[in-house]
């Protein structure tokens, strides 16, 4: 697999883990259990500012490099193109929707968590839909040419917390990821 697919790959398992630790933030929070609101906008933060600014750019640019490749085949990448569209709008909603709570703003649980889950539900099909037919397709359809066409046009802008953190963007994050790693490591 081309090294820019293994990074991508890396990507999407961080956004697994994002999501994960997003989706069980709203088990605790529709549990009526305690529930960080602060991480939870961090993690929708991160989304936008990592995976809608660098992650999906790149992915972008991929996908129009096989888009040439594929002559009238490109319904696949068509349609991921299209959801990066959608999920950036759906990011930013989501967000928007838990800033208001944290600021007083009405909106019932019922309305909160249909919005949450499909937001995540939305974001694992788009991730399992590069993950096992876009990825696959373009590695085996894309030239050394067009690789290197898409490296000396990407994007250049480092995680913000797998790469390079941001300790004082996205500390909340960083420290609920640090102690997840830490349970995983003493379970072992």
């Amino acid at each position: 697999m081309h090294e820019l697919l293994e990074r991508l790959h890396r990507d999407h398992k961080n956004l697994d883990r994002v999501l994960n630790l997003l989706s069980s933030q709203l088990d605790h929070f529709f549990a009526g259990r305690e529930s960080n609101f602060d991480l939870k906008i961090e993690l929708l933060e991160y989304l936008e500012t990592y995976a809608d600014l660098a992650h999906h750019p790149l992915e972008d640019l991929i996908y129009h490099a096989g888009m040439k490749r594929l002559g009238e085949n490109t319904h696949l990448l068509e349609r991921l193109l299209g959801q990066h569209q959608r999920l950036t709008a759906a990011t930013r909603k989501f967000r928007m929707s838990l800033e208001n709570i944290l600021h007083d703003g009405v909106m019932s649980r019922a309305e909160l968590e249909t919005q949450g889950r499909e937001f995540i539900a939305l974001q694992r099909l788009h991730l399992n839909l590069e993950e096992a037919e876009a990825f696959p397709l373009l590695d085996k359809v894309l030239t050394e040419q067009d690789w290197k066409e898409v490296e000396a046009n990407q994007p250049r802008h480092d995680d913000p917390v797998f790469e390079k953190p941001d300790q004082l963007r996205f500390s909340s994050l960083l420290h609920y990821l640090e102690k997840a790693e830490e349970e995983e490591e003493a379970a072992d």
